[in-house]
């Protein structure tokens, strides 16, 4: 793996008191079988975190393997992102839990272009 390229810890949301500011005083965006929450930070870098419903998706290796595919897409396409916002994933039930990383990828795509984080 290239230097810079990976998904480091700081580049994580892990904590509820941060989802829940990004739901409550962000903005958000749908587009097919996912949905994407932002809001503006002060730390100068992008955070990631994901939200993947139980009830969407009832077994846990495929909200995984979902989580997983869509780390990958955001490690590759994270130089493009505008830095300084804190993102939620939101995959919804649309979501085919067997689709490939190039359609996750454009979906991603799709997302951050209507979001204005390119």
């Amino acid at each position: 793996m290239i230097l810079g390229v990976g998904f480091s810890k700081k580049e994580r949301l892990l904590k509820s008191k941060d989802f829940r500011n990004i739901y409550t005083k962000g903005r958000k965006l749908s587009v097919g079988g996912a949905a994407i929450c932002w809001l503006e930070n002060s730390l100068g870098h992008n955070r990631l975190g994901f939200s993947i419903s139980s009830r969407n998706f009832k077994l846990a290796a495929a909200r995984n393997r979902i989580r997983r595919l869509f780390r990958e897409v955001y490690r590759r396409n994270k130089t493009i992102l505008k830095p300084g916002f804190d993102l939620v994933l939101i995959v919804k039930r649309g979501f085919n839990k067997n689709s490939h990383l190039i359609e996750a990828e454009r979906l991603f795509k799709v997302l951050i272009e209507k979001a204005g984080l390119v």
